[in-house]
């Protein structure tokens, strides 16, 4: 199961001082960085260019969570 935070709190975290340098300028670029290395490039074209952070979580091939569960090893 992949972790990817929720797009408002991304949102609520563009105001802190470079966040986005590291996180990307928008919600669609934050999925290609943070799960980039699980997309192939065809999809990753498709989710920076969807309309809505919406559509473009609907594009991942696997599933995902917006709840972090550290892993207890």
């Amino acid at each position: 199961m992949h972790y990817i935070m929720t797009p408002d709190l991304f949102n609520s975290l563009c105001n802190v001082r470079g966040f986005n340098d590291l996180n990307g300028k928008t919600y669609n670029e934050h999925i290609t960085i943070i799960l980039g290395k699980f997309l192939d490039n065809e999809t990753k074209n498709s989710i920076l260019n969807s309309e809505t952070p919406e559509l473009s979580l609907k594009l991942l091939p696997f599933e995902y969570t917006h709840e972090y569960m550290p892993d207890n090893k």
